[in-house]
């Protein structure tokens, strides 16, 4: 996904979904609502693959923070794995790398 203002999120399996492209101001409301519908479909525990994202701004982090509140609103355990090095370094030099559930190997 190469286009500045495309993101995806689909839903692999009742344990995985994926997140791909562009995290910014400009996709990251149609991701939320995406969110909102495939939760439901998932088991108590799924991870969430971020090896497609391409870039990504605070926005980005927020959204994170977003799903994370969101799974455990519905009583789910959400893990983010394969985190790109520049959005795991903009999550540890914000101080949530130790609040946000990141796992570093799928």
């Amino acid at each position: 996904m190469t286009s500045k203002n495309t993101a995806s999120l689909q839903q692999v399996s009742s344990q995985q979904m994926t997140l791909e492209g562009v995290l910014n101001q400009h996709t990251v409301a149609a991701l939320r609502i995406r969110y909102a519908s495939l939760i439901e479909g998932t088991g108590s525990q799924f991870s969430m693959d971020l090896s497609g994202v391409s870039r990504s701004t605070s926005v980005g982090l927020s959204l994170l923070l977003c799903f994370m509140r969101k799974a455990k609103k519905c009583n789910k355990a959400l893990v983010f794995v394969s985190i790109p090095d520049t959005l795991f370094e903009m999550a540890r030099v914000s101080g949530l790398d130790d609040v946000l559930p990141l796992g570093r190997v799928s």
